[in-house]
């Protein structure tokens, strides 16, 4: 016996499914910002009640199978059939047993607990992230940066028992439904497929093998005289991040972090998102942004009800790392509040979840990009000019990083039981050419958060690159400006992207890139920008 009235066609179905929906997904949501705020267990224990609550309301068959009928069938309105598309993934996720689905629920946010509350100690106190990333770029003792590296993976020690459980629980209801595994799933969900995935990422790997290899011998002579190492010795902790997924700069005449105040960073953000047309003034001041301790150390932009409560959380610290986070978490947040508030409540969201990474990749960038860093942040024009080469370096590194996520996160969803290290440091080895430490076990890959808490989502960070590029590439010609020329204070910016941003999930995302781009996502204009010279 079905809950929705499916007996009466597919948009009374929505109706009802958007009146008993909807204010639980608010909640939900209100729930998890106050949760990220203060790790407060009691809130951990109302999501729990929630999202099983939502589970449950999914796990309709008779719903399901309506749904899977009418989109067979096809219907006379194009949003309906959208938003029918939109909601099959939640429905098909939870056509398993109830037990399965509550395991699930439980375990996940017991280590997204963790991962929000979790605080290392060193000299007889607790670390945060920031402390930590600090010492790996400005410690010059080699004890002592190990420590602080192996501090970084504390976290994934604690959790990483309960990270494969969750793999294989996840496992268990992919096969459920359909799918080899989870990460196959959670692809389909994503309307995407493994071998089209991996079809563009192979590519990528393949574009980037021979700068990538140049890139990473010059930074390991660089840095090899600082650590008084051969480059061949040099180790994980000897980089000043602890993945390898940047390279944060202090060196004169590099580091632009002096100009990066707390200050500054707020004027630069939102005088830059003023100029171009897309204010956040109000996201700002309704946004939660320097760190305390009880405090989720992360970042991340959450649209409560997308267009009219977008929320941005930050633990901002006086970095150019930092202003690239505010840059990028309000690209996400202005993306969320651009969004129609006349479509339809399931559409009310990303075109895809790379899509909005691609935004808010595009306006992170500009914090090495010449001509806002002169004329929004006041960086003399050698020090911009510096800074601006530095982004092929950080990108080439971003893209090694992310080919390493999302082929370790294929691999662990093939097989959890396998020896989780060695399928890591192999990968590490091969794609980023760091070396394992001698008898090293440290549960790494359990240390980043989204491997731990946000299953199969980083290939949406690798896309969405690519897609900014391509972005970038397209508003430069149409509004007539050179690939080296400045956007800030240029209203056509605001305008391009709230072109795409009022769509929401209005279409399939591959026609929302083709429509908004005049081509198919690629990786062409990515490749031209930051791989294509040694």
């Amino acid at each position: 016996m079905t809950a929705f009235p499916t007996q009466r066609g597919p948009q009374p179905f929505l109706d009802a499914y958007e009146a008993r929906v909807r204010p639980l997904h608010q909640e939900h949501g209100e729930t998890y910002w106050r949760f990220a705020l203060t790790g407060d267990a009691a809130l951990q224990g109302k999501l729990e009640v929630l999202e099983n609550t939502l589970s449950d309301l999914h796990a309709d068959a008779a719903a399901y199978d309506a749904i899977r009928s009418w989109l067979a069938a096809g219907t006379d309105d194009p949003l309906v059939q959208r938003q029918l598309e939109v909601v099959l993934p939640d429905f098909r996720r939870a056509q398993v047993d109830a037990a399965l689905r509550t395991e699930i629920i439980k375990l996940n946010l017991e280590v997204e607990e963790v991962c929000t509350t979790f605080r290392p100690v060193l000299d007889g106190r607790p670390w945060s992230s920031n402390e930590l990333d600090r010492g790996l770029m400005t410690e010059r003792s080699d004890a002592r940066r190990r420590a602080i590296w192996e501090a970084t993976r504390e976290v994934g020690a604690q959790i990483r028992d309960r990270v494969v459980r969750l793999a294989k629980l996840r496992n268990r209801q992919a096969q459920a439904v359909g799918y080899d595994d989870y990460f196959d799933l959670a692809l389909a969900d994503q309307e995407m497929d493994r071998a089209s995935l991996f079809t563009i990422l192979d590519d990528l790997r393949a574009r980037t093998d021979g700068p990538w290899a140049a890139l990473k011998s010059g930074l390991d002579a660089e840095l090899a005289p600082l650590r008084d190492k051969a480059p061949a010795d040099l180790a994980p902790w000897d980089y000043p991040d602890r993945f390898l997924q940047s390279v944060p700069r202090q060196a004169p005449g590099r580091s632009t972090d002096a100009f990066f105040s707390l200050r500054s960073i707020k004027k630069n953000t939102l005088s830059f998102y003023r100029g171009i047309g897309l204010p956040v003034d109000e996201l700002w001041r309704r946004g939660d942004l320097l760190p305390r301790d009880g405090k989720s150390p992360h970042a991340f932009c959450i649209g409560i009800d997308n267009p009219t409560d977008v929320r941005v959380l930050c633990n901002l610290d006086g970095t150019a790392r930092w202003q690239e986070t505010a840059l990028h978490e309000f690209g996400h947040a202005v993306y969320n509040r651009g969004i129609s508030s006349e479509l339809p409540w399931l559409l009310r969201d990303a075109a895809h979840t790379f899509i909005t990474e691609a935004v808010a990749m595009y306006f992170g960038r500009m914090v090495k990009s010449r001509p806002w860093l002169e004329s929004v942040a006041g960086v003399p024009d050698e020090l911009a000019r510096a800074s601006a080469r530095d982004q092929r370096e950080a990108q080439l590194v971003f893209a090694r990083w992310g080919l390493l996520v999302t082929t370790f996160e294929r691999a662990m969803y093939a097989d959890p039981d396998q020896d989780l290290d060695a399928v890591w440091w192999s990968l590490v080895e091969d794609i980023q050419g760091l070396r394992r430490p001698d008898g090293w076990r440290g549960g790494d890959w359990a240390s980043k958060v989204h491997v731990a808490c946000y299953p199969a989502y980083y290939q949406n960070y690798l896309l969405g690159e690519l897609l900014a590029s391509q972005l970038q590439a397209c508003l430069h010609q149409r509004i007539g400006a050179g690939p080296d020329e400045g956007v800030a204070r240029r209203s056509e910016v605001g305008a391009f992207f709230s072109e795409l941003f009022v769509l929401g999930q209005r279409l399939p995302w591959e026609r929302t890139v083709q429509m908004h781009t005049g081509a198919p996502l690629n990786a062409t204009h990515w490749v031209e920008q930051f791989a294509s010279e040694v």
